[in-house]
């Protein structure tokens, strides 16, 4: 959910009808924050602090910034955009590097379209300070640091590159050296209280040495090579370069197939190519948000590669740790990495902002048709059936040292197969090392993808020479598949083997049961059907079925394409009051009382409890995303400040704090105690911040590596991001605060997300789409449960009351309350959007805007009374839990 609206501090130039210059945020600039807020408008803004003019600049005057009475560079002023108008960034981050100073900038020399000059506009700009490691929950640095660590994947070491050794010379170079990123944008950007970049990471946490040359160099941000004499000195301290690669994410931006996105710009080649040339051994380092092509890998001969992921407030450290060899990287990759983008099968069918401008110009484009033709052979299901080439296959991640992994015990009872497996280090070094076991089902009526992850585990660290024994269980329902046609879970007769293995593809067979007839696991109704005829890929025909994108397409209609209705039969079981007023301190003490407590509210205060209050983003706020609204005509009722807000890797609010690597490095960790312990400290820390409701984890499917929020999902497998994001949640709630699992479901990209139609068939929406958030309530049942802005299968998430009362409630047993995301309306009727199951429509507003549709509505029938209390029901229910807890001192 976006969390990124500005607020306006008036600053206007005195004595000037030429034009007025307004901040759009306070005065102040974190110097470790590489994609400040403004980037969530438009993404060049990356290093800026943004002003707003309400005259639009001439570009080819655009004016010059002065720090300090030094000039420096013109602002960027792209063209005025929607709602904000015309917004001109200034380029800071190379320019400040100092914590808690204040520096003096002016704006000068510009001109407006209309030809007249800009008066100069003079201000005072504060950089943050910084809280030192330790200083605040020294605990939460522990683990945030651990999280740096093992979510760090070794994708190639050829040559004895890495590690680099103990007082070995860092040799740098790129502008990411210096652009090092901690996390994405938009819902899951995090404020950390501190960010350890390269350079301090390597100076104050390894014996290693900084070719500080280098480092300064590149601080014009530029990936030139450096003169003769530079490398020349650099070449006598160290044979070994080190080359960083950055990209950033945000929400409401996916990534576009192109150079500076997925694909390597003109200078990162050039720079790569110039660097091998010289040094004997080349590694880089991908500080990257989401895959990106791999070619120049073999192409200029590179010894070794290191992603690090976005790697949260550690994560300089942990970087210049596993370089020099004190820390041994244990990730394993949570998706696969193509050679190309278009090896893909998802990219005929993932429409960028740029090819609905190619595809739909001149058009007025009210909609977008996704077609999921891939089916059910995403990620590595893909590539393993198909037997397509990847560069690093999902799973993929070495070592420092070697492990050897034994069989001890396979015995299936109970209707599930238990594996006992010993990993011994054999190496010599210290480390980590991942169990994954992948079943191989039959092929029967329904056709499966050679190897499906069915459980994983991860050892402790190993000294060389030492062993441990981990146990995994498989549970047949692990082992099922969807019969779309019959309208239920089975398992097919025949051999079930399971293989033991890093990736799928490099497993090796460890067991096998016989199933000697069908299983029926359970059976359920079509609730999420395809709304029209599609074409899948299969192995049945490679070629005819392979996807072509045909049906992606743009639509200019007024209402959504393939509309269908998925309202559910209406409540009957009105609640009626007994007269006794109730209020919610009394509900918490006696949960008994929870159905009483809503039955004595009037169709009004229903309405209004259904609604949300504000969000906190002003410029007196501390950023909360949304509020329970409890003041007016509920105040009698005593409800709690309840506040909401962005987390899925730290609390994003105002006020710093913790800081976790995105959830796709946490992913690449493999360790669910890990995210379970994510879970604690964000928690503990939103708490602490008198937070209710954490809106994480987000677990959508990795289905395309540019949609705009990769980095806040998991993986591309259901397995592995429903068992963490399961974790995450379960450390959330231990806390005594809401977690909130989103985005329910299909939202696989951010493009048109509001008018995106995700259309896929009903196999592939429950086995792929939907089974990572089965997976992720079997781990541990969340509080909340947050719809998706998309349309999926003929209705918007928010307004299916079939997949919101049918699958997730009936089917999945989800018993807490159903949230919009933020302004995420549907087709805007705010009565359907209640009749579907939704408990509180947010983040809503003060006034009685969107009340009053919801009142007519029960007035005349179109909403039952009883569906509403019925939802408010869960929502009290749930707060009521919390507030528990919350008492009891947990």
């Amino acid at each position: 959910m976006p969390n990124d609206a500005t607020f306006e501090i008036m600053a206007k130039v005195q004595n000037s009808n030429a034009a007025d210059i307004s901040f759009i945020a306070p005065p102040v600039y974190n110097i470790d924050d590489m994609d400040p807020r403004f980037c969530m408008v438009n993404l060049m803004f990356t290093g800026c602090f943004c002003l707003r003019s309400s005259k639009n600049i001439d570009a080819s005057r655009p004016g010059m910034i002065y720090i300090d009475g030094e000039a420096t560079e013109a602002p960027l002023t792209p063209e005025k955009m929607p709602m904000f108008g015309q917004m001109i960034g200034i380029r800071l981050r190379k320019w400040l590097d100092k914590y808690d100073h204040t520096y003096h900038i002016k704006y000068s020399g510009a001109y407006d379209t209309d030809g007249i000059a800009l008066p100069d506009f003079e201000f005072d700009l504060k950089t943050s300070p910084r809280c030192e490691v330790g200083e605040k929950y020294p605990e939460h640095d522990d683990t945030v640091l651990q999280a740096a660590r093992e979510g760090a994947v070794l994708l190639k070491n050829d040559n004895n590159t890495l590690p680099l050794g103990v007082k070995s010379v860092v040799n740098v170079f790129g502008a990411a050296a210096t652009v090092f990123r901690s996390g994405c944008l938009g819902a899951g950007k995090i404020n950390p209280r501190y960010s350890i970049r390269v350079k301090e990471g390597i100076e104050k946490y390894t014996s290693l040495t900084l070719n500080e040359e280098l480092y300064n160099f590149y601080k014009n941000e530029t990936n030139d090579m450096p003169d003769r004499s530079v490398l020349d000195r650099a070449k006598a301290l160290s044979k070994t370069a080190v080359i960083f690669i950055s990209r950033c994410s945000s929400e409401a931006h996916d990534g576009l197939c192109e150079k500076g996105h997925y694909y390597l710009t003109d200078d990162e080649r050039s720079l790569i190519k110039s660097v091998s040339d010289e040094f004997e051994k080349v590694c880089v380092v991908l500080n990257v948000a989401y895959p990106i092509e791999t070619g120049w890998i073999e192409e200029f001969e590179i010894d070794a590669v290191l992603l690090t992921g976005l790697s949260g407030m550690a994560g300089g450290r942990a970087l210049a740790e596993i370089l020099e060899g004190s820390v041994n990287p244990s990730g394993k990759l949570p998706n696969t990495w193509a050679r190309d983008y278009f090896d893909y099968p998802s990219a005929k069918n993932f429409m960028t902002l740029a090819d609905v401008r190619k595809k739909c110009a001149g058009q007025d484009v009210r909609y977008l048709t996704t077609v999921y033709e891939e089916g059910i052979y995403v990620g590595y299901r893909y590539f393993t059936t198909f037997g397509k080439d990847a560069a690093f296959m999902f799973g993929h991640g070495l070592s420092y040292t070697d492990f050897d992994k034994k069989v001890l015990s396979f015995n299936v009872e109970n209707n599930s197969a238990n594996i006992e497996i010993c990993v011994k280090n054999t190496g010599t070094r210290p480390g980590k090392e991942v169990v994954a076991i992948y079943a191989s089902l039959p092929d029967g009526k329904l056709e499966q993808p050679p190897r499906r992850l069915v459980a994983f585990s991860k050892t402790k660290e190993l000294s060389y020479g030492e062993s441990e024994t981990i146990s995994n269980k498989v549970d047949y329902t692990e082992l099922k598949s969807y019969d779309a046609e019959k309208h239920e879970w089975i398992i097919e007769p025949g051999e079930i083997g399971f293989f033991l293995g890093g990736t799928p593809t490099c497993a090796k067979k460890i067991g096998s049961i016989g199933i000697k007839e069908k299983i029926t696991v359970s059976k359920t109704k079509s609730r999420i059907g395809c709304p029209v005829e599609i074409t899948e890929l299969s192995k049945n025909d490679p070629e005819g079925s392979y996807p072509k994108g045909e049906n992606t397409i743009c639509h200019s209609g007024e209402n959504l394409p393939y509309q269908i209705s998925k309202r559910v039969k209406p409540f009957e079981n009105e609640l009626t009051p007994t007269g006794n007023f109730i209020t919610f301190p009394e509900v918490v003490d006696d949960p008994s009382l929870c159905e009483e407590f809503i039955a004595q509210m009037t169709d009004y205060e229903l309405a209004r409890l259904s609604v949300g209050g504000k969000t906190g983003w002003g410029a007196e706020d501390s950023g909360f995303a949304g509020m329970l609204f409890t003041g007016g005509a509920l105040e009698k009722y005593k409800l709690p400040e309840y506040y909401f807000a962005d987390g899925n890797n730290g609390c994003n609010m105002f006020e710093p704090n913790i800081g976790f690597p995105v959830s796709t490095t946490v992913a690449a960790s493999w360790n669910e105690e890990l995210s379970f312990a994510e879970g604690v400290a964000i928690a503990t820390e939103a708490r602490d911040m008198g937070l209710s409701c954490i809106l994480a984890p987000a677990l959508n499917i990795q289905r395309n590596p540019l949609c705009g929020r990769h980095t806040e999902y998991f993986s591309e497998d259901p397995y592995l991001a429903g068992r963490m994001a399961g974790q995450e949640s379960r450390g959330i709630e231990s806390v005594g605060i809401s977690s909130c699992m989103k985005h329910f479901f299909g939202n696989n990209a951010e493009t048109m997300r509001s008018q995106n139609h995700s259309i896929m068939s009903e196999r592939v929406a429950r086995e792929i789409y939907i089974r990572a958030f089965e997976i992720a309530m079997e781990t541990h049942m969340p509080d909340s449960v947050m719809t998706g802005y998309n349309a999926a299968n003929g209705a918007y998430s928010a307004n299916d009351g079939e997949l919101l009362y049918g699958i997730l409630r009936g089917e999945l047993g989800f018993d807490g309350y159903v949230m919009t995301d933020w302004n995420g309306y549907g087709v805007g009727d705010f009565a359907a959007l209640i009749d579907a199951g939704i408990s509180w429509i947010a983040p809503g507003g003060m006034d009685d805007a969107l009340i009053a549709p919801i009142i007519s509505a029960l007035a005349d029938g179109r909403l039952d009374r009883g569906r509403i209390q019925n939802n408010l029901v869960y929502m009290i229910k749930t707060m009521a839990k919390r507030y528990s807890k919350l008492k009891e001192g947990i």
